[in-house]
């Protein structure tokens, strides 16, 4: 397995692992998925991906999904690792996300649950967070170090 920048002929295979997941591909195009990230298996084939989506000052990790027979090998915590040293590089300070069902997950990566109205007005004014997740999602939010 291997990770590796998603492409725009990633996009159905993105699609459909999203939609596998219950996850929101309304909002998923070619342009957004230029700061996703995909894992594929041995034949080339997206057994996970998940994206950073920037918001102005902030960032919003989104869409993170493995597919189900690859669950429980690492790939979710590979990819949101490689995303936050992404941001990291970007000097991005804090990552944000929405989750309706990953908040143990993401609290183990060293995420903390936060009040929706804690979260920077340019989250607030996402898609993500105005209409895409629903608004029993939780907020979390990981402060990142400095780049070494």
């Amino acid at each position: 397995m291997q990770t590796r920048k998603a492409s725009g002929t990633d996009l159905s295979d993105i699609h459909d692992l999203l939609g596998a997941n219950g996850l929101p591909i309304v909002d998923v195009s070619v342009t957004l998925i230029e700061g996703f990230l995909v894992a594929v298996d041995s034949r080339g084939s997206v057994i996970g991906c998940a994206g950073l989506e920037p918001l102005g000052s902030s960032v919003l990790l989104r869409s993170l999904a493995v597919a189900p027979e690859s669950r429980g090998t690492g790939i979710a915590r590979m990819l949101v690792t490689r995303l936050e040293d992404i941001a990291r590089s970007c000097n991005r300070e804090t990552v944000w996300l929405l989750t309706t069902t990953a908040e143990k997950f993401f609290e183990r990566s060293g995420y903390e649950r936060i009040s929706r109205n804690d979260l920077p007005c340019e989250v607030q004014s996402c898609r993500q967070f105005v209409g895409l997740c629903p608004s029993s999602a939780i907020c979390m939010r990981k402060r990142l170090g400095a780049v070494a």
